[in-house]
C-alpha cells in the first residue's frame, strides 16, 4: 500500500457536527481531517470569508469584502500556504499518506476556495471537491482565476442542490440547481483538463448539501 487516502474538509466545526458513524462506516480506509476554527459555532463567518475568498490579483492581499460590509476578504492565498504548510505537517505527522489521494473538500465559501485552490494553486492537492460553491461572491473574479489557469488534469467533484437559495433572499426555493454554478462548470470544461464530475442533489437546500455530499466525496477521495 502506498499510504492512506486523506480528505481535508474545510469548515471542520460544521462537518463534525453532521458526520455520523454511518458516514464513517462508508469509508473505513479514509483519513478525515477537519479544518475548523476556535469557536463553538458551526461557521466562523467572518474568518471563513477572509480565508476562503480569492485575492483580487496575484500580488494582492487582504481587502474589504465587497459583499459583506465590515468583513475582510481576499486571504485565500495566505490560507492556502497555511493549509498546505504547517497545518498539513501537523495533520500528517506520523501518517503514511498517499499523495495521489490527498483531497480538499469545501462547502459554500469553502467550495469557492476549493475551486480557487484547483485553478490558482493546483499543486496543493491531488483531488478537489467543491460543494455548492459560492460562485455569486465576485463571480467575475473566480472567472478571471479560471481564465488564467494552466492546463490540468486533476480530478474535480462538484455537487449542488436543486433547491438552494442565498440566505436572506426572498421567495420560495428555486426548482433547479444554481444557473451560475452550472454555467461555470460548463465553461470550465472548455479549459484543457478542467472537467468536473457534476452531481445535482435532489430536494437539497443549501445546508443539506454539506452532509448530502459526504457519500460522493468519500468515494471520490478513496478511489484508486
Amino acid at each position: 500500500m502506498q499510504g492512506w487516502p486523506i480528505l481535508y474538509m474545510l469548515d471542520g466545526n460544521a462537518v463534525f457536527d453532521f458526520l455520523t458513524a454511518e458516514h464513517l462506516a462508508q469509508a473505513p480506509g479514509l483519513v478525515i481531517v477537519g479544518v475548523g476554527y476556535d469557536t463553538d459555532r458551526q461557521f466562523a463567518r467572518e474568518l471563513r470569508t477572509q480565508d476562503f475568498t480569492a485575492p483580487d490579483g496575484p500580488g494582492d492581499g487582504l481587502r474589504p469584502d465587497p459583499v459583506h460590509p465590515g468583513r475582510t476578504a481576499g486571504g485565500a492565498a495566505i490560507f492556502h500556504d497555511l493549509l498546505t504548510g504547517p497545518l498539513r505537517a501537523a495533520a500528517e505527522d506520523g501518517l503514511a499518506v498517499d499523495p495521489a489521494r490527498r483531497t480538499l473538500w469545501g462547502h459554500s465559501f469553502g467550495g469557492l476556495f476549493a475551486l480557487y485552490a484547483l485553478l490558482a494553486r493546483p499543486g496543493g492537492f491531488a483531488r478537489y471537491a467543491s460543494i455548492s460553491p459560492s460562485i455569486w461572491w465576485d463571480e467575475a473574479l473566480i472567472r478571471r482565476v479560471a481564465a488564467a489557469a494552466a492546463p490540468a488534469s486533476l480530478p474535480l467533484l462538484v455537487a449542488l442542490g436543486d433547491r438552494e437559495k442565498r440566505s436572506g433572499s426572498d421567495g420560495p426555493p428555486p426548482d433547479g440547481p444554481a444557473p451560475a454554478t452550472m454555467q461555470f462548470v460548463a465553461d470550465l470544461a472548455q479549459h484543457p483538463g478542467h472537467r468536473a464530475q457534476l452531481h445535482v442533489l435532489r430536494e437539497h437546500v443549501h445546508i443539506q448539501t454539506l452532509a448530502g455530499s459526504f457519500p460522493l466525496a468519500f468515494q471520490f477521495a478513496e478511489a484508486d
